[in-house]
């Protein structure tokens, strides 16, 4: 079928996308991203990978009505934006998770602070506490980090559009 190659390769490059990355985002092989935007021509099914990745309807990856029925278009739209919403849901509870483990570890280094100043701690337990509790906070915020930016990467967003 028919594409058209030049929007597809905007639509990647506007993401600021490798075509390795696109394929790993379609599912599709590194070897048929190349095809596809070499020759212009996809299988049904690539098209379909390619809209779902993009989010847009299926019509405005192709030159010309390629026999794809108008349902079948709609269903894949309606899934399109159902997985995004899904998305953008999982992103945003995982903004909320880690606003409770940070108010978890804030009550943490606030017993801590309490504990040595009704020495009921001594000065190395205190530091140990303290130091401890810091590197956990520092490591879940580095695993939010990355999985937040795995998922926005997958979605091709940035912050501003949560």
């Amino acid at each position: 079928m028919k594409i058209n190659a030049a929007h597809l390769k905007s639509l990647r490059e506007s993401r600021c996308w490798s075509q390795q990355a696109l394929s790993e985002f379609s599912g599709l092989s590194l070897r048929t991203i190349q095809r596809i935007e070499a020759k212009s021509v996809a299988s049904k099914e690539s098209i379909k990978c390619l809209a779902a990745v993009y989010e847009v309807p299926v019509q405005s990856l192709c030159i010309s009505d390629l026999s794809i029925s108008e349902s079948s278009a709609e269903i894949d739209d309606e899934q399109v934006q159902k997985r995004s919403k899904q998305s953008k849901l999982q992103l945003k509870r995982m903004y909320i998770q880690f606003a409770f483990v940070f108010a978890c570890h804030m009550f943490g280094f606030v017993g801590i602070f309490f504990a040595y100043d009704e020495q009921r701690i001594d000065s190395e337990t205190f530091q140990v506490l303290k130091n401890s509790l810091s590197i956990v906070l520092v490591f879940s915020a580095l695993y939010f980090m990355f999985h937040a930016y795995k998922l926005k990467r997958k979605l091709g967003i940035g912050s501003s559009e949560i």
